[in-house]
């Protein structure tokens, strides 16, 4: 008989703690997709509050490179199940985080390549320009053909920016006339490396054409 009151009383205990143990943290969720992208491209953020509440409002600050501090890319509503989904259209390589209250998700990093486009002129003379929003000019371009026999693409020369005019903002558009000989027919492009890309962008490379 003890032992049944015992039990009884232990079970009773555990029910309690039970009761009284401390809730779960929320917790917020973030992805993007893509994580790279092209200037000018949009990204879609996607998170799920742990509560599943809906109506919620979850603000996205972004961080972008070069600055210290982090600005409001937007607010939105969980839906019923705790989702939420913004769309950005960063500018440089960003840093993003939501937050619902007090909770905070991880952050997330999207990283953004100017885009570059190789026009040929004419025979021997072309025009490269790099479309972003920090003014390029100064920076190199590497012109290079693509190599059958080494089957990799190999620099023929390196271009200076020249020249810098501005879009919608804050878009700028740097660009550079050159000449250069390459075989006819051979494949060609611009590529702009990582060292001259950084901090604020990765490297990129244009469109392909023929000689």
């Amino acid at each position: 008989m003890a032992m049944r009151i015992f039990a009884v009383i232990a079970d009773g205990a555990a029910v309690a703690a039970a009761a009284t143990a401390a809730p779960l943290a929320t917790t917020l969720t973030l992805t993007a997709a893509p994580t790279t992208i092209a200037y000018g491209k949009a990204v879609t953020l996607n998170g799920v509050l742990s509560t599943h509440k809906a109506n919620q409002n979850v603000k996205v600050n972004a961080t972008e490179c070069g600055q210290n501090t982090s600005k409001t890319a937007g607010t939105v509503k969980t839906s019923s199940a705790g989702a939420y989904t913004m769309a950005v259209t960063p500018i440089v390589n960003t840093s993003y985080q939501a937050t619902q209250k007090t909770t905070k998700s991880p952050a997330v990093a999207v990283t953004v390549a100017p885009v570059l486009k190789l026009v040929r002129v004419k025979r021997g003379s072309y025009t490269v320009s790099v479309t972003s929003a920090v003014d390029l000019k100064g920076k190199a371009i590497l012109f290079q053909r693509y190599s059958k026999t080494r089957k990799r693409w190999v620099q023929v020369k390196r271009v200076l920016l020249t020249t810098t005019t501005a879009g919608t903002k804050p878009t700028m558009v740097s660009s550079a006339a050159f000449k250069a000989k390459v075989a006819r027919r051979t494949r060609i492009r611009a590529a702009f490396g990582k060292a001259q890309a950084a901090p604020c962008y990765i490297a990129a490379t244009s469109n392909s054409l023929r000689a």
